[in-house]
Parts: structure tokens; sequence; C-alpha cells
């Protein structure tokens, strides 16, 4: 037997058919993905001439080739290898092997697409199989076709094994070979048997406590089980029912880059100068922002998020460290294409974190995200011990659009998917909530949890303009149109998505509960009366006993800690709508149309390649915006129209009836006239003229 394994032919002519064989299969991909993805490859003219693509941009787009590229040679290497030493087991020739291999790399190709589709059923190359064999099916022909290829590999390594005890003619080199395997198992168990049970010190205290706020995107409080919403959210609930909890919190603009700014500075966006996603950070003062202040006084600052697109937060902020997908034009671009059957297996392994930085931990590539590397991505900092306090900052973005991650099919978007998106992301936020708790990270915390924006979807309520409670001056006179609606079959009640519709009060409705961790105590209560996101970051200074510095928030550590149950603040509350394009305005938005309605708008800068709103564009969105003012149980917003006039739409939150017509008696029992200086005051001139209907 040894004397016919050493004899036989080792299958040089296979490799270089398999190569072949890999190289039309590259080509195939190629095509297929430009068939697929129309809207970045064939419009790529179009785009770089608007935005400008600079060279900064080529070593990522050539990095991420070679390794595609390694890829796929591996795969070709992996079957020539298993295809030769399968064949010395049942002494093949060499015709033999070549034939077999060619068949095991069809069979092991198969077996990736079917993988593919049964774990990554978004992908492109899904779609291959989606009209033909249904999940289910796949799911058991991958599980047959995997059978057959371990038994392969299996026969293979015998082969393999064989193969090396036939090379070990003498003694020493077999015992050479056990103290090296030996030597390999003990570094093994000493990592992670000794290692890994180092206990993790805590360097915070009962009056310096870890400051952990929690952010996750666009979950709106009443789709929540805790304020009673039919499906459940158990461990959000959970937190909630033991924690202090705004019931009525906004954000005074609902998109997440501005949000996000006015929580860390506790400025309105009118006042810090980030005023829609993506704007241009460099009048943007970062002196005084949450993390800037608490690392001065000696806190580990640590920011971590899995979705940078329209939100750059980085280490300027304040930031010792920043966890999060590469920020830039090649996110959108690479994160984008990075869809194909080999590689996708290999994006949230450990490899894939450095094999692809702007895939792995990236709920942008929804494709292939899985909720679980983001939390592995954070596992070895939250680990580590602590010398210092640590101020902590994450925000989980599965539920924001398309409310979609790898494992959850998606045809078209609808709300059963950001149902499924909330359920996941709670088992997210529960495995967080438990790593730091292993982590010591809650022996003396103060947890703030948090959304920076809700989410419309297009239900009757989600505009807070019922038409059966609308007053007019004429009896007879139907709503006139004053909103741009996000569907041709949208009722005045209705809105969609987010940061689109000053008065869809779900997208400014946000969830913000205050619990506390070996301190001093939360009241553990339901607390009603407007606050807001920019609240944050004045009440923790003021419990740390610092500076506030500038800020347009309130104290609410009374309301946290009992000393109030009912918030008795009453001032106005401004809120602006950001820059929406018709694709946008909607839980159905086309990539290709929100795509080419913005692009004018962008740069790309060329040293960063981070895409930025045009400073000549700036004027036009702001034109673009609306505007309103919360005060008390009133509503005042104003709708700028096509005639650079701005439409009034009054609302009364407590009775629910709404005019446009301010000189109407129900307009005079209100404090309209005092919201409407107070909004001209504040927004000054990107304020036109307003509209007083006769």
């Amino acid at each position: 037997m040894q004397q016919q394994i050493k004899n036989q032919p080792i299958g040089k002519s296979l490799f270089f058919s398999l190569l072949i064989l890999t190289a039309f299969l590259i080509l195939a991909e190629i095509s297929f993905l430009i068939e697929c993805s129309g809207i970045y490859l064939s419009g790529f003219k179009l785009i770089a001439n608007h935005l400008g693509i600079p060279r900064a941009v080529v070593p990522g787009i050539l990095y991420f080739v070679g390794v595609e590229l390694l890829i796929h040679l591996f795969f070709t290497f992996f079957v020539w290898i298993t295809a030769v030493f399968f064949a010395k087991v049942f002494n093949f020739s060499e015709q033999a092997t070549e034939r077999f291999g060619i068949k095991l790399w069809i069979v092991s190709l198969l077996t990736v697409l079917f993988a593919n589709r049964v774990f990554f059923p978004n992908s492109k190359f899904s779609s291959l199989l989606l009209s033909v064999l249904s999940l289910k099916i796949s799911g058991i022909l991958f599980a047959l076709l995997s059978l057959l290829m371990m038994s392969i590999f299996l026969l293979a390594l015998f082969g393999l094994v064989l193969s090396i005890f036939h090379q070990l003619k003498n003694k020493k080199m077999l015992a050479g070979a056990a103290a090296l395997v030996s030597l390999c198992a003990f570094m093994f168990y000493f990592e992670v048997f000794f290692h890994a049970k180092n206990p993790v010190i805590d360097a915070a205290t009962a009056k310096k406590p870890n400051i952990i706020i929690i952010g996750i995107d666009s979950v709106r409080p009443d789709f929540l089980g805790f304020f009673g919403y039919a499906k459940k959210t158990p461990h959000i609930d959970d937190f909630l029912n033991h924690a202090a909890v705004f019931s009525d919190a906004l954000t005074p603009l609902a998109r997440t880059y501005p949000s996000w700014v006015s929580i860390l500075t506790g400025i309105y966006p009118k006042l810090n100068s980030i005023r829609t996603n993506l704007a241009d950070q460099s009048h943007l003062d970062l002196s005084e922002t949450l993390p800037a202040i608490l690392r001065e006084d000696g806190y580990q600052t640590i920011f971590a998020t899995d979705d940078t697109r329209f939100s750059n937060i980085d280490q300027r902020y304040g930031f010792d460290k920043v966890m999060s997908p590469p920020i830039g034009f090649n996110d959108f671009l690479l994160g984008t294409i990075n869809d194909f059957p080999l590689s996708n297996f290999l994006i949230n392994t450990w490899i894939g974190k450095y094999l692809f930085p702007y895939s792995y931990a990236n709920r942008g590539v929804f494709v292939t995200y899985n909720p679980n590397s983001f939390l592995k991505l954070l596992q070895p900092v939250l680990s580590e011990s602590r010398i210092k306090p640590t101020l902590l900052i994450t925000h989980f973005c599965l539920p924001h659009y398309p409310y979609a991650w790898a494992r959850l099919p998606l045809k078209q978007v609808s709300i059963s998917h950001y149902h499924a998106s909330l359920a996941r992301v709670d088992k997210q936020f529960y495995d967080f909530m438990a790593m730091l708790k292993q982590n010591n990270f809650l022996e003396h915390s103060i947890v703030i949890l948090l959304s920076d924006h809700g989410e419309a979807v297009e239900i009757q309520g989600d505009r807070i303009t019922d038409p059966d409670l609308y007053i007019s001056s004429h009896d007879k006179k139907p709503i006139p149109r004053f909103y741009p609606p996000s569907m041709a079959k949208e009722k005045v009640n209705m809105s969609g998505g987010h940061g689109t519709d000053v008065l869809g009060l779900p997208q400014y409705h946000t969830v913000l509960a205050f619990r506390t961790f070996g301190t001093m105590p939360n009241q553990i209560k339901i607390i009603p009366g407007f606050v807001s996101v920019m609240d944050v970051k004045p009440t923790i200074l003021k419990f740390l006993n610092l500076p506030i510095g500038r800020s347009s928030g309130d104290f609410l550590q009374d309301y946290v800690f009992g000393f109030k149950n009912i918030v008795d603040i009453k001032e106005d509350f401004f809120v602006e709508s950001d820059f929406s394009p018709e694709a946008i305005r909607t839980i159905h938005p086309e990539e290709r149309k929100v795509l080419f309605e913005g692009i004018d708008y962008y740069r790309i800068e060329p040293k960063t390649t981070r895409i930025v709103v045009k400073d000549s564009m700036w004027r036009l969105i702001l034109a673009s915006k609306q505007y309103a003012d919360y005060y008390d149980s009133w509503v005042l917003a104003l709708y700028p129209q096509k005639n650079k006039m701005m439409v009034p739409v009054l609302v009364d939150l407590k009775t629910g009836k709404w005019t446009m017509d301010l000189e109407s008696e129900f307009a005079k029992q209100s404090p309209a006239r005092h919201m409407l200086t107070a909004m001209r005051v504040f927004f000054g001139d990107d304020l036109t003229p307003v509209f007083y209907e006769n």
C-alpha cells in the first residue's frame, strides 16, 4: 500500500484545469454582479463625474480585489489537494484523478451556492436559486452535499496521513512531529483555560461610575412591549421595568447623525451646524462634547457602532477608541459590491475582520451582517481591565431600514420586517448587557437606553393630523395637501421613514430611560412630559458635579432619582426635518432613485474619502426643511411650498384637533402667536413668509 502511494502521480495537470475553471467562475461572478448592481456599476461614470472620486480610494479597492482573488485561489487549491489525496487512497490514475477533481470542483461550487442560499438568502447569488428552489429544499440539498463533501474530505485526510507517515522514515522525525503537535496543544490549552480566566478589574466607583449609553437606531417606543404593544421585546422591556422611563422624549432632528451630535453636544442642530446626515463637520465645535469633558475628568471614552455610512462620528468627538466600520466612500462601494458566495462565509469569521474591513460587523451590509459579529468586535475591548472609569457609548443599527440582516429573507420591505428587526435587536441588547455584567461594567454604573429617533411605517396615526379632527373656517372645504407625500395613496394621517415629516411624531418620539447600578438608586417609574435626547449630556455632567458648558438641554436628575414624578419643564422645543428627496419618504425606497435624486448635493473629501454635503447645496437643503415648535400640549409646524411660502399647521395634542388657519378662533385660543414668534427668533432667516388662510 505504501509503495502504491509513493509512486502515485500528484495531479499536476489537474491544478491547471481547476485554475481555468475558477477563472471562468470569476468572470461569471463579475458579469452577474454587473447585471445585479447596475445602480453602482453601470452608473459609476455618472457618480464619478458628480462626486469626483479621489485616488485615495484606490488602495482599498486594490486590496479588496486581491483578497477576492486569493480566496478563489485558495478554493482551487483546496479542491486540488483534496482530490489528489483522495486519489492516493484509491490509487487513481492521472486521468482518473483529473476527472474526479473536476467533478469535485463542481460539487464544491454547488455546495457553496446552496450554502449561500441558506445562510445569506438576500445575497445576489441566492437569486440564482430563488425562483426555482425554496429555502427548505435548498437546506436539504446543502445538507446532503455537505455530507458528501465531508466524506470525501475525511478520506482525503486519511490519504494525507498515510503520506505523512510514509515520509517519516525514522523515529527522530516521528518524535519531532509529536513534540510539535504537543506544543501546539499546550499553547491552545494555556490560552483558553488560563489567559481567559484572568478577572477584569473595574476602576469605577459609586461617586464616579461608568457611564454607559446604549443607543438603538429607529426604535419607536409604542412598538415595544413595555408600552403595551402586542409583540413583546422581553429584554428591553425588562430593562425598562427597572428604570426611570421618560415616555415623551423627543429628538430635535430625526436622523441618526444630527441626533447623535445633539446627544453628544447637548445642543440643537441649528446651533451646532449638523443639520443633515453627512454634514460637513468643519464648522462643528467639539471642545465641549460629553466624551471630551469626561475624558478631561479622567474617564476612558469608547464609542462603538455597526453602521457609519450616514453618521461619521470618530475620535475627534473626544473618544479614546472608536470601533466601527471604516468611514468613507469605500464603505458605500465595497460594502455593497462585496457579495460573492466564497467570501460571504469568511466575512463574519475572525479573519474576516482583517480581510473585509468594510463588511465585517457592518449593519449597512445587511446581506451578510451577523448581529453577533458586532458583539465579537466589542468583546476584546470590554474584557480588558480598566484603570479609569469608562464612558461607553454603543449604537446598534439593526432596526434601521431595510430592517434586515443575513438570515432574514427580504423580498419586499414591510412592517413585519420592522417587527423582526426589533425582536432581533432585543436579543442583541440582552447579549450586550450580559457582556457588560460578565466584564464587571455594572458594578458601579449609570446605563442610559435611548433611540436616536423613531420610525414611521405608513400606518394611520403616523402623522398626528387626523382628517376627522380638522378644523376649517370653510365648512365644506377639503383638507389641502400641505405635505410632500411618500406614497400616492398616503392619507393625511400617514407618513413614512424618519426625519421626513415634523408632524410624524413617531419619527421624533424616542426611547429614553435611566437605570443605575451600584450608585444612587433610580426611581422605577414612567415619567410623562416632554424631554429631549439633548438632556442626556447635562444630566450626566450634573450628576458628576462637572461644568455643563454650552447646552440646550435640561437637567433630569430630579426625575431620575425620584425627587420629582412629572416633568414640569414648559418651554419651546424646536424640531426640523432633514433633506428628504421624494424617493426616501417611504419605507419602500428605491436605491437607484435615492442615489440619483441626491447625488448633486454631495462631494467626496480627497484625503479622507468621506462623503459630505456640498456648501453650494446648503441653502437648497435649508429651503426644503420643515420646522416645528412643541410647546406644552401644542405643536405648530411650518411646511415649505413651491411658492416659497410656508403653510402653518397647528395641532392640539390633547384633543387631536388641528387647523391650518391661524386666524381661526381655535388658533386664537392657543399659544400659536407665541410659538410662531419663538420659531422666527430661533430659526431666523431659515423661515420664509407664512401663509395665512382667509
